[in-house]
């Protein structure tokens, strides 16, 4: 892992995001969904923080409200000295160009009446940037960073496998020159020979470009060769958070363990070393979350005093935290 410069070039303190639901008739009480409940993480400069866990774990929500994609409820997110959630008008517009996004679907994140190069256009035109003849070479350097041929700019997305689309996605979101492209399971729509060659993209990118990444996943296998550091995500909670080597390596919180054992290996010593942890049931009403752990109902280690208060996250190493009761002070697993 990278020393880490005195200032992260992202940092988000307390990060909320609630959707409103009514339940019961028209004058009934409403009722919250907190899918992202009051996190807190930072990633330096040049580095690669993940997002990992379930579908429905909010993390996609939580890269959204980094983005300004979904209103945050509460929460501060610092992109160097600027709150980017305060910003508005022309400082907003601005700032944006700092702050681009790789979607998931390269099918539905491309406009199909527009050709290849009015896609990787559009920021450009869209922030004034340059004439139109540096605009063009831009998109010209652009093509060529992401792998594609010059004759391409003049096809429509539809003319693209969808590796290529996804190349044309990263090439806008580098567009704007950011600092910080968030990355929402980027490779997860694409097939496993194609995912390899996209990681392997966006690692060049990165280097070359000097890019800060917040890559989310479920898939860990990926983070594995991605990321500096991961923080796993379980309904709306990070539970643990460490450098990549740390996670991978000594695994605290039940469910990131869970998650580690079904990762596949082609370590046969590996495969007969670790074991398949099981986790039974299915994740509470998030409507109404318990008052203790949010994990505590599918935890093979669950205590009583998991069901009766939340657990903090505490720091048990140099950068590794975790929120569990049931992890030692001085780092031992419960199971």
């Amino acid at each position: 892992m990278k020393e880490k410069t005195a200032k992260p070039l992202l940092k988000v303190e307390n990060l909320t995001v609630r959707f409103p639901v009514k339940r019961g008739g028209l004058f009934s009480k409403k009722s919250y969904l907190y899918a992202v409940d009051d996190i807190s993480f930072e990633i330096a400069r040049g580095e690669t923080l993940a997002i990992v866990g379930e579908s429905g774990s909010g993390k996609s929500t939580a890269a959204l409200a980094v983005a300004r994609l979904v209103k945050a409820h509460s929460g501060s997110v610092l992109l160097g000295d600027d709150d980017f959630l305060s910003l508005q008008d022309e400082a907003l517009r601005q700032a944006r160009a700092q702050v681009q996004f790789i979607f998931q679907d390269p099918y539905a994140s491309l406009n199909p009446r527009l050709r290849a190069e009015a896609v990787v256009r559009e920021p450009l035109d869209s922030l004034g940037t340059g004439d139109p003849s540096e605009r063009q070479a831009s998109i010209d350097a652009l093509f060529k960073a992401v792998g594609l041929r010059p004759e391409q700019q003049r096809l429509f997305p539809h003319q693209f496998s969808g590796g290529q689309r996804q190349r044309i996605g990263v090439a806008r979101a580098l567009a704007t020159r950011p600092e910080l492209i968030i990355c929402d399971e980027p490779v997860s729509a694409l097939d496993v020979a194609v995912q390899a060659q996209i990681l392997n993209l966006l690692r060049k990118l990165q280097k070359d470009f000097d890019l800060t990444y917040l890559f989310i996943s479920h898939d860990l296998g990926v983070v594995q060769h991605m990321c500096d550091s991961v923080a796993v995500m379980y309904m709306g909670k990070i539970v643990e958070h460490a450098d990549r080597l740390s996670l991978f390596n000594n695994p605290l919180h039940p469910y990131t363990k869970a998650l580690l054992s079904a990762v596949p290996s082609v370590d046969k010593k590996r495969r007969q070393e670790t074991k398949r942890i099981l986790i039974p049931g299915d994740p509470p009403d998030p409507l109404s979350p318990p008052n203790g752990c949010r994990f505590a109902n599918r935890c093979p280690a669950a205590q009583e005093q998991c069901s009766q208060s939340q657990p903090p996250l505490r720091q048990i190493a140099a950068g590794h935290t975790v929120a569990c009761h049931l992890v030692s002070d001085n780092g031992i697993a419960p199971i």
